[in-house]
């Protein structure tokens, strides 16, 4: 018995180090599993932390899908947020709303050889401490995305 649960962490460990199974930093997978998001920039000046986030595919045939929409104002930061470790960063507010989209949905693409990208997302949140030089970015039905590195202006 020992000797296959060795055997067992032995092989997942290897397929965990070898590039075609390891977990990719940089493309967070959506609720379909044929999606990704792919972070983009984020740039902290005066106070506001601005993230860039683009969607894409590799799935010929990708018929989209609604990552959210219409999420009410007193449950957004419990749904889209930025996090460093045990601080989260909610979402700017202004004018009564956040500065965010009210839904995103990725469109179809049938030839993501040709162009990959199926969707673009923006949004400004509170600024991190300038000690603070990365972000993980959390919304729904998306795996976390980042970290991202922010860059200073």
């Amino acid at each position: 018995m020992k000797l296959r649960n060795t055997l067992s962490l032995l092989l997942l460990t290897t397929l965990a180090s070898t590039p075609a199974f390891a977990l990719n930093a940089e493309r967070a997978p959506t609720a379909s599993g044929h999606a990704y998001a792919e972070p983009y920039k984020a740039v902290r000046k005066e106070g506001v932390l601005h993230i860039e986030v683009r969607f894409v595919t590799d799935y010929p045939g990708y018929s989209g899908e609604i990552i959210y929409e219409d999420i009410p104002l007193d449950r957004i930061d419990g749904q889209i947020y930025a996090e460093f470790g045990d601080q989260s960063f909610s979402l700017l507010r202004e004018d009564g709303g956040v500065v965010a989209p009210d839904n995103l949905r990725l469109s179809f693409n049938y030839e993501p050889d040709k162009n990959p990208r199926v969707g673009t997302w923006k949004a400004d949140f509170v600024a991190p401490m300038h000690d603070v030089n990365e972000v993980m970015l959390f919304m729904p039905n998306v795996a976390p995305i980042g970290p991202i590195v922010i860059r200073d202006r």
